[in-house]
Formats: structure tokens, C-alpha cells, sequence
């Protein structure tokens, strides 16, 4: 996981937490809002890389498209 991610993962839980009552925090507990950044790091890094993996296949496809119009290529 990237930098990033973990401190966006970081703001964001942190962001929860400030909306939460002092006794609801302490409820809580501090182990479960670190489960909380892995989730939501998770999620992030689930997300880019499905985003990645659908810019290769457009990458892929133009890349057939190219060889194929390079292979038929009337000069």
C-alpha cells in the first residue's frame, strides 16, 4: 500500500472519530479504529487497482488496434 493511501485511510478514520462523543470513542476503542484504516485502506487500494487494470485493458485494445491497422497498412 502506498503512503498515501495509509494516510488518507488515517484522515479519513480520524475525521470519523472527531464526529464521535469522547464516551463513544472509548466504547469503541482504539484497536477497532485501526481495523477501521485497513478496511478503508483496502478499500482504496481495491479501487485503484481495478482502475489500473481497466486502463491496461484500454491500452491493450488500442495497442491491437494499431498493429492491426499497421499489418493492413496501404502505403
Amino acid at each position: 500500500m502506498s503512503q498515501k493511501q495509509t494516510q488518507h485511510s488515517h484522515n479519513v478514520v480520524e475525521s470519523f472519530k472527531g464526529k464521535l462523543t469522547p464516551e463513544l470513542r472509548l466504547q469503541i476503542g482504539e484497536s477497532n479504529f485501526v481495523a477501521l484504516e485497513l478496511i478503508v485502506e483496502s478499500s482504496i487500494s481495491t479501487a485503484v487497482l481495478e482502475e489500473l487494470e481497466k486502463a491496461a485493458d484500454r491500452v491493450e485494445r488500442l495497442a491491437h488496434e494499431i498493429r492491426k491497422f499497421a499489418e493492413h497498412y496501404d502505403a
